[in-house]
Parts: C-alpha cells; structure tokens; sequence
C-alpha cells in the first residue's frame, strides 16, 4: 500500500481491498492545488483523522427516489462497473442515470482513493465510507437542503429534522443512533476554497441525539443562485454518530 492517498481515477471499487483503512494511504497533507486543478476529473480535498488527501469522483448518478442500496455503503455489483466520470465537471456522468421529473431527484456521487477506501456524498451530504477504521452504513436526515437555506431565506428560522444513523465498527459490530437536529446559518460571504473562493453561508447542524450527546457538524453552501436551482454544499466537518471521527471535506473541482 502506497504511503500516501493517491489519486484514485475512474478506478473501480475493489471489495478485497476495502478491509484496509483508509488511514494507511493518508499522509498528513498530500493534497496538491496545482494537480486539482489540471486533473479533469471531480476531485475533494478530503481530511481524516489529522491526514488529508485527494480523492477523485468514481461515479456519479440522479435517481428519482433514495434507493435500496443507499441505505448500506457496501459495495454492490453496480460499483464494479462504475464507467468514468467525464472530462470536465460539467459534463460528469454515469451510465443507468434515471429521473422522473414529478419527483425530487437525489444526487449519488461517490469518491474514490486509490487504494478503493471511499465517500458516498447523497445530496452534498455525507452518507457513506468504506475503507476507514470505521465506516458510516447511513446517515438519513427526513429533510432537504433546500428546505433549509429556502426558510432562512425568507427570514424564518429553518425547521428541525430527525437524524437517524447507522455505522460499522472496527470488529465488524454496527451501532445505530437517532437525534433530533436544528439547522442555522450566517449570512453569506466569499471564502476561500482548494481551487478558488466561492461566496457561501458558514452553517452549523446541531445533532440531539437520543444517548443525550451532541455532534454540532459545520457546513458552508453556496446558496441557490435561481428559483430551479438547488444550493450547494462546498464544504463540510462531519461527525456522523456519537463520539465518531470526524470527516472533513472541500471540493476542489465541482462536479455539477
């Protein structure tokens, strides 16, 4: 195993390789501005557990509705043949896309190392790992951004939502947890990022969770910019469960 978190391409997903903590290819700041920027691939600025690395965009899909295989982060069939993300953030895609345009699609991207540990983001939203010394199965949250940002852009405070979530530990044992969560933001500013600065809201997520314990995760999006426009999550410090690692990540290169 490399010494480093290497770039990863449109490698597939190799499940021999997931038992391997992503913590082993992580150096303590590997990643590389100038290589993000001339990669053609989706990439993140990704931190955990004090190291940081690039990871690079596996596929990327839109279905109608969250579906069966969201709710566990293992590798199925579909990641073996996961074709290559396009050359250009714009253009990026994945065979099999479906959408239906009466319901709200959901976004699947999943980013890849090249030693295949990964991160599922649904919606900007952390959902899933593999490849860590614990990995998050799901992390449900019974909102949607845009209810969020829309709210405290009309000037009222944005709804609470429950959380609920599962994840995998070391031996092989799962945990689950659920809270309650309030959702609050500063007004927008230009901050810095991996490939430039973007003007987004600083947010913070206050999870409850039923043990008694709180998980306060730290986001910034970038507001919609029209009325069928969704906003964007450009950064984000998770802690998924109670007393989990944490997970930090920038996009470098957009993928939309």
């Amino acid at each position: 195993m490399s010494g480093a978190l290497l770039l990863g391409g449109c490698s597939a997903l190799e499940q021999g390789q997931l038992g391997q903590t992503a913590s082993a290819v992580f150096g303590s700041d590997q990643f590389d501005a100038e290589r993000a920027r001339a990669l053609p691939y989706a990439s993140l600025r990704l931190r955990y557990d004090g190291n940081t690395g690039m990871v690079v965009l596996a596929s990327l899909e839109t279905v109608s509705t969250r579906p069966p295989s969201a709710t566990d982060a293992s590798p199925t069939q579909a990641d073996h043949e996961l074709s290559s993300p396009a050359a250009s953030s714009s253009s990026v895609t994945s065979a099999g896309t479906v959408t239906t345009p009466s319901s709200p699609s959901t976004e699947l991207a999943r980013f890849e190392t090249a030693d295949h540990a990964f991160v599922r983001l649904e919606n900007g939203w952390l959902t899933g790992t593999a490849g860590f010394d614990s990995d998050l199965l799901d992390m449900h949250r019974e909102t949607r951004l845009t209810t969020l940002m829309s709210a405290l852009a009309a000037g009222e405070p944005a709804p609470g939502y429950h959380v609920r979530t599962r994840w995998q530990r070391a031996d092989g044992t799962e945990g689950y947890a659920q809270g309650r969560a309030d959702w609050s933001c500063a007004a927008p500013s230009v901050q810095p990022f991996p490939l430039g600065e973007q003007r987004v809201a600083r947010c913070e997520e206050s999870i409850h969770w039923s043990d008694g314990s709180l998980s306060v995760n730290h986001y910034a999006v970038a507001p919609a910019m029209t009325p069928v426009a969704s906003p964007r999550i450009w950064a984000a410090e998770v802690q998924a469960w109670p007393d989990s690692p944490h997970w930090h990540w920038e996009v470098a290169r957009a993928w939309w």
